[in-house]
């Protein structure tokens, strides 16, 4: 029976996923209509394509059971799509999370069908744990290699204290030798000693490489202890193994949805492709031009392209970034628009906020008084950019891309000496009690699984006022030291009750353990955080907050506090800003040069940075510049009527002036 989508299908979507008033555009319903072909949907910054996505999901469940009884697997990189899908649809959430679908991360999947059996296969037997921090203790801990001196161990952990290799490196063979290589992007590492101009000998080389090698077997075949990069080198190994393996995929599944494909590795790309056959509509969403990947090594393998598989649709109407935002960066980005289309409300140009060597200090507080002193119409009111982030509960930004201190050239820490990149601030889903996360957390990774245990921890403690050796709410770092600190069999005891109790449906055995642990630790809560930890209430959670209280600018104006969070631009990827400064640093080069028409790696990935970080603001963009680097780069822009220019030693001008 053939499946169509009408327009009162998507009616009923909109009651359930917009705000009152609210419709798709003729664009949007073109996409939930499209179920018989394979398509790239490219969709611009702000353009609700995840919305948009998750209402095609809902329509598509209730004409739920399909032909053969085929379902719909859904893959994304985070677990937020799972949780509104949850909060949103409630009890009607069940049909789509239960078989035949599949909706959960790129890593759950390939865990759970094929990293998991293929490890069976090798070995005869399941492995214990799919985590990077659990093998790199297991790693650190090793005093033992039999066949290998103990100063070649001691060689090998030297060199991991210098470059954190441990859980992130991997061995391929090549030829007749053997290479020790970064476990994402296969790329050799280069062994040699470290802090000396002595290196080893060769012979010494080749033993810290043997004894890389031998490692990692015994982590991973006698402990059992695979990280997230080897489950899907296992996956890899087993779709080769078993190419049949596409034939049950593809029986299975009658749609493959990847959201936020920007972000997929060429790994996961191959895997994906690997699993399905070509009568399977497969269905890549994402904004190309945003894919910066957390390492700040791989490249983002997606390409959105139309080709005999493939259509190709374009989300180019924008609902979070203004018109005149929307000028600037439909230039800055990898592949440009020919057309990109803002808010027209807004009049807000972007401002260039100029600094000389000495002024760079002084740019924080310039565009902290921007945000107090810069009106626009808001609900038919004038307020200023300061009193519109209060009533949206849209924050105000100030982000960068290289976050460390450097000799040579710009970073963060130029503009904010306090800032400290491992305790940026980031968003995550609040839990109202570790009951509630035990019960939303069946469809997660498990990684995720342990980041929700340890934020529930930290929540419990900060109910306490226990607080981190800095007296401020702990980041989840700083929890995992001090354990160590404390007791470093009780933070490996923590690693395995959380994997362990993963997908568990036994919430007092998990609470009893985390329980023991905490009280082994000594940490003393109050009833309160008893409460926290114990009440056996499920409450739907539905919105996030802030958790950490640290890297904040704070300002008095004219009797206003102004409080402005310092953060990386990886940080705020998929943030809503009602005001973004983005702070010029240096990546090889200051980024704004990359803007220079010459294509090249590194240009590519400044682009997308810059991409990301100026499509963050509802309202105002602030760009930092140095002034020796202003005439380059109004030269990029054909329109000199972009910019408003504001030079820190007094001027302001338009860019055409």
């Amino acid at each position: 029976m053939e499946i169509v989508i009408t327009d009162k299908d998507i009616e009923l979507a909109e009651s359930l996923f917009l705000s009152k008033g609210q419709s798709f555009d003729e664009k949007r319903r073109n996409f939930i209509k499209c179920i018989d072909s394979s398509l790239h949907l490219q969709a611009c910054p702000g353009s609700g394509k995840t919305t948009t996505l998750l209402a095609k999901l809902y329509i598509l469940s209730e004409k739920m059971p399909f032909e053969n009884n085929k379902g719909i697997c859904v893959l994304t990189h985070t677990n937020v799509a799972i949780d509104i899908i949850k909060n949103k649809l409630g009890d009607k959430a069940n049909r789509l999370l239960s078989y035949p679908n599949f909706f959960g991360t790129i890593q759950s999947f390939v865990d759970k069908y094929l990293a998991i059996p293929a490890y069976i296969k090798c070995f005869g037997y399941k492995p214990n744990f799919i985590d990077v921090e659990l093998q790199r203790e297991k790693m650190l801990k090793t005093h033992f290699l039999r066949g290998f001196s103990k100063k070649a161990l001691n060689n090998l952990k030297s060199f991991e204290c210098a470059n954190n290799i441990f859980g992130y490196y991997t061995f391929k063979k090549e030829e007749n030798d053997f290479k020790i290589v970064f476990s994402n992007t296969k790329k050799e590492i280069n062994i040699k000693k470290p802090s000396s101009r002595n290196n080893w000998s060769e012979n010494e080389i080749i033993e810290v490489k043997k004894a890389a090698i031998k490692l990692k077997i015994k982590v991973i075949k006698d402990d059992r202890i695979i990280s997230y990069d080897d489950a899907f080198d296992f996956a890899k190994y087993y779709l080769e193994k078993f190419p049949e393996l596409k034939n049950l995929f593809s029986s299975r599944f009658k749609f493959v949805f990847i959201d936020e494909a920007q972000d997929t590795s060429a790994i996961q790309k191959e895997i994906i492709e690997k699993c399905f056959k070509e009568n399977v509509i497969i269905q890549w969403i994402g904004d190309v031009n945003q894919g910066i990947m957390n390492d700040n090594i791989s490249e983002p393998a997606w390409q959105p392209k139309e080709d005999e598989r493939y259509r190709l649709i374009s989300l180019t109407k924008s609902h979070r970034i203004s018109q005149p935002v929307a000028n600037l960066i439909k230039n800055v980005a990898v592949n440009t628009y020919e057309s990109l289309n803002g808010n027209n409300e807004i009049k807000i140009k972007p401002i260039l906020i100029v600094f000389h060597e000495d002024t760079i200090n002084l740019v924080l507080n310039k565009f902290a008084e921007l945000v107090v002193n810069i009106k626009c119409n808001f609900n038919n009111e004038e307020k200023t950019i300061w009193e519109i982030s209060n009533l949206t509960g849209n924050p105000i930004k100030a982000v960068g891309w290289v976050g460390r201190e450097k000799q040579n050239g710009l970073s963060i820490k130029s503009y904010f000496l306090n800032f400290e990149k491992k305790l940026t601030s980031i968003k995550r889903l609040y839990f109202p009690n570790l009951y509630t996360m035990f019960k939303l957390s069946k469809h997660v990774s498990p990684k995720e699984f342990k980041e929700r245990t340890l934020n529930c921890i930290i929540e419990a403690l900060y109910i306490s006022d226990i607080k981190s050796t800095k007296q401020r709410r702990f980041s989840k770092t700083e929890l995992l030291n001090e354990i160590k600190q404390k007791n470093q069999e009780e933070c490996n005891n923590l690693f395995c009750v959380i994997a362990k109790n993963y997908k568990s449906d036994n919430f007092f055995e998990f609470l009893n353990e985390i329980s023991e642990i905490l009280e082994s630790l000594e940490y003393k809560l109050n009833q309160n955080s008893k409460n926290y930890l114990c009440e056996q209430r499920f409450e739907n959670s539905n919105f996030s907050e802030q958790i950490n209280d640290f890297n904040f600018f704070e300002k008095d104006i004219n009797g206003k506090k102004i409080k402005i969070e310092i953060d990386t631009v990886h940080g705020v990827k998929g943030e809503t800003h009602t005001a973004t400064l983005y702070l010029e640093t240096k990546f090889y080069q200051n980024s704004i040069k990359y803007l220079k028409n010459e294509s090249s790696d590194r240009r590519n990935k400044a682009l997308k940075i810059m991409h990301v970080a100026f499509s963050r603001p509802t309202h105002l963009l602030c760009i930092s510049l140095h002034r020796n680097d202003l005439n380059e780069f109004k030269q990029r822009f054909n329109d000199n009527n972009i910019f408003e220019v504001m030079d820190l030693n007094g001027n302001t001008d338009s860019v055409d002036s």
